[in-house]
């Protein structure tokens, strides 16, 4: 939720407005979600994700290779896996253990996403 707003690292005004309703029916807890798309969840390759690229004709008639931010790959020739991830799955599970890791009283967060 963090990062989303005019001043980074704060939350954007609807979701802050969402998450204070919310919060009358249940408890709302915030996690930042830096760098949590950018790291490989299932491997442990300290490099960052890489955007998929396919190959496109642009508007101008070109052809180039033009990156699909939805989609990221985990770079073999970097020490990772060489899976294709989903950008919001991959952040979903590391919000998911970040969560978990805040309700189970670890206030810090995984190394690999602190940089």
């Amino acid at each position: 939720m963090a990062g989303e707003g005019l001043i980074k690292r704060s939350v954007a005004g609807p979701v802050k407005a969402f998450a204070c309703k919310l919060s009358r029916y249940c408890e709302v807890v915030v996690v930042d979600e830096f760098r949590t798309s950018k790291k490989h969840f299932d491997c442990q390759t300290p490099e960052d994700l890489e955007n998929q690229r396919v190959t496109r004709m642009c508007r101008d008639g070109v052809i180039r290779k033009v990156p699909v931010h939805k989609v990221l790959h985990c770079l073999r020739k970097h020490g990772g896996c060489g899976k294709s991830v989903d950008r919001d799955v991959n952040a979903a599970k590391h919000s998911l253990s970040i969560l978990q890791n805040q309700l189970a009283g670890i206030s810090e967060r995984p190394f690999r996403l602190r940089h």
